[in-house]
């Protein structure tokens, strides 16, 4: 128990001053020490005065202001056993999540520890809210410090124990010294605190290091000392938080380098591999640790090109490059790249590896060699369309080659680009080359490809073709009729063998190739004339599909016209407008030689002069001899011209019955019964 009393001199009354009992087992205030202080807490802490009778001055400001925050916080200022310990759960909890903190902290708590030894001061951690995490010093200061109140898991904040240390460093967030009365609570007026803050790498209050001792006045040394300590701790979390953030991104990079689908390794300005990615390594068949610090040569064949494409220092787009595995010599596509410092210094090589048939691939689909349509995109609600369009979803789920009919402009690539997007290669190349669009000398060379140097103005590496380009895709041959006949035999045996052979090369490359073909006219025909082989014609028609024209759908024109209006409009920036009837009837009393194309030319240039108002007959161009009602009138459907209709259909066509079927939308069966139906020879 405290005993508090006033002294007197000779009667009069003395000074006012508190003194403690001298009883056994009691604490004494000692006598020396800063009594202008000590009677301002006596005014301010124990008597609740505003301020203190000796003036504002005598204490420090920060001083004041926590005295004023405990006594709204109604803390006890007699209270003797006063620092509040957590729970051992709770204490392993912030153990982990200060381990950082705690482990850069040790060795400087024992550098504190010789310098303090037998000064009777105390060195002890806390994090940020003040809860003593560990505590330095040999077992006699430990067990010293363990009687007053500091020990692992006691809490030291302004909260729990009042104006101190290590709470007014967390308050003030700054280094600060605590000396006798100062302290809020009496028990600790015996006692110096020096605490300064310790930040962490992004300048956050992460904890504090306080240096407690008996007080005998301040000790500038102290306060000094726990400030060196605490940037010394800093300076630790920043390097080691340098250091995991540079492991961690380098973890991200190597995880990323692995996740790629090429083959990446990483060599040195001595050529020494210093990284393989998951797919090198099984590309080349080589375990990736054991080739760490190997030399590049020992796995690449290094010839004057790619010692040359090394030693450049620029990137370098693609090279062939040889590689010894461990099933033999294989060739992969290269690009190499510089890896350079921030500063721009060049300390290595990246070379990222590719399959060949995957940088064809990809060159496919950066050149645009990809289908973009779908049967979605075909429109039309015509019988004989439909049948059509069943007729390709059924081919497009297999490989079989296919052979589409129709006259131009009636839409033959769209199908074919349709086929192989419900196909499944659809997530292969789609290559379509045009027949009767390359010169004769250059067909040959489009098709399969050169090695370099085969031929004065050749590219000096060389060529690939179409049906490299296409190989596990789809290759599109489109108006086959204008093929040379001695190139159909070089297609036919490609189609063969599923192998094709370089302009200048002499081994054979195997390709994986599902073709589509398109004619325009009638290949049987042709056949008559000897100018397309029989054998080729039977290896692309395996399952013949024929587009009929427009002017054989006429029922399709009005779901045709808003087909277009609306993907045009879109496209022109317009809001889409209507089509008279008028117009609509116009349209529609038209035979449209040139087929779907026309059709489209003709609403994008009546939609440029409406700009984008309700399309009207005065905006409509279209030839007046292709009108229906000339004196040669072409077929429009079966189910309307009958007898007449087959008639006019087998004298257009020269009594073909195949292309006279073709014409008409109906099967060579069904012509033959109608035929003898209408007693016509």
């Amino acid at each position: 128990m405290l005993i508090f009393g006033h002294s007197a001199i000779k009667g009069k009354p003395a000074k006012d001053r508190w003194i403690m009992s001298t009883e056994p087992n009691q604490l004494h205030l000692p006598a020396s020490g800063n009594d202008s202080v000590f009677e301002a807490w006596r005014d301010v802490v124990l008597n609740e005065l505003s301020a203190p009778r000796s003036g504002t001055g005598v204490v420090r400001p920060e001083i004041m202001r926590s005295w004023k925050q405990c006594k709204i916080l109604k803390l006890d200022p007699l209270r003797k056993n006063f620092a509040p310990m957590i729970s051992s759960r709770e204490l392993g909890l912030r153990l982990e999540a200060n381990h950082k903190l705690i482990a850069l902290s040790q060795p400087v708590l024992k550098m504190i520890d010789i310098a303090i030894k037998d000064t009777g001061f105390i060195a002890f951690i806390t994090d940020k809210e003040g809860c003593i995490l560990i505590v330095g010093g040999h077992s006699g200061v430990l067990e010293v410090a363990s009687k007053n109140q500091i020990k692992t898991g006691m809490i030291r904040s302004t909260k729990s124990v009042g104006t101190g240390g290590t709470g007014l460093c967390i308050d003030e967030n700054r280094a600060v010294q605590v000396t006798g009365a100062e302290h809020y609570m009496l028990v600790n007026h015996l006692w110096t605190c020096s605490s300064a803050p310790i930040h962490d790498d992004k300048g956050l209050l992460t904890g504090t290091i306080t240096l407690s001792g008996k007080s005998i006045g301040k000790h500038q040394h102290t306060l000094g000392l726990v400030k060196a300590a605490a940037e010394i701790i800093e300076s630790q979390l920043r390097e080691s938080s340098l250091i995991e953030e540079r492991q961690n991104l380098n973890d991200m990079l190597a995880s990323i380098i692995d996740s790629m689908s090429e083959g990446i390794i990483a060599i040195d300005n001595n050529d020494r591999i210093t990284k393989l990615n998951r797919v090198a390594s099984g590309m080349i068949g080589l375990d990736p640790v054991r080739m760490i610090g190997e030399p590049l040569k020992k796995i690449v064949q290094m010839n004057n090109k790619v010692r040359q494409t090394l030693q450049n220092k620029i990137a370098f787009p693609g090279a062939e490059i040889g590689f010894r595995c461990a099933d033999g010599l294989k060739s992969y596509m290269c690009r190499v790249d510089p890896i350079k410092s921030h500063t721009g210094i060049e300390s290595g090589k990246l070379i990222t590896m590719v399959e060949k048939k995957e940088m064809i691939h990809v060159a496919g689909k950066i050149t645009g060699n990809y289908a973009k349509y779908t049967f979605d995109d075909i429109v039309g609600k015509n019988d004989v369309f439909q049948n059509m369009k069943k007729m390709a979803r059924a081919a497009a789920k297999t490989n079989s080659r296919v052979l589409i009919v129709g006259e131009s402009g009636t839409g033959k690539e769209l199908v074919a680009q349709a086929i192989h997007n419900f196909s499944q290669r659809k997530n292969r190349p789609f290559i379509a080359i045009s027949c009767a669009a390359i010169p004769r000398d250059l067909m040959e060379s489009e098709f399969f490809g050169y090695k370099g140097g085969t031929f004065t103005g050749a590219r000096r590496d060389g060529m690939v073709g179409k049906f490299e380009l296409a190989n596990t895709g789809t290759l599109f041959l489109d108006e086959i009729n204008s093929l040379p006949l001695e190139l159909q035999s070089k297609l036919l045996r490609a189609l063969q063998q599923n192998e094709i052979m370089k302009l200048g090369g002499s081994k054979p490359i195997p390709v994986d190739i599902r073709i589509l073909a398109a004619s325009s006219i009638d290949l049987l025909n042709e056949i008559r004339h000897n100018n397309f082989r029989e054998d080729l014609y039977y290896r692309l028609n395996v399952m013949e599909l024929f587009i009929p024209p427009l002017r054989s759908r006429i029922d399709d024109m009005e779901l045709l016209v808003n087909h277009i209006l609306q993907r045009q409009s879109r496209a022109m920036g317009f809001r889409e407008p209507s089509i008279s009837p008028d117009a609509l009837e116009m349209m529609m009393n038209y035979s449209w030689p040139g087929n779907v194309r026309e059709l489209e030319n003709c609403i994008e240039r009546a939609l440029l002069l409406s700009e984008g108002k309700t399309i009207n007959r005065k905006h409509l161009f279209m030839r007046q001899a292709a009108m229906v009602g000339n004196p040669e009138p072409e077929p429009v459907s079966l189910r309307k011209n009958d007898r007449l209709l087959i008639e006019n259909a087998l004298k257009k066509n020269n009594y073909n019955i195949t292309q006279t079927a073709k014409m008409l939308g109906i099967s060579r069966p069904t012509l033959y019964n109608k035929m003898k139906k209408f007693k016509i020879r």
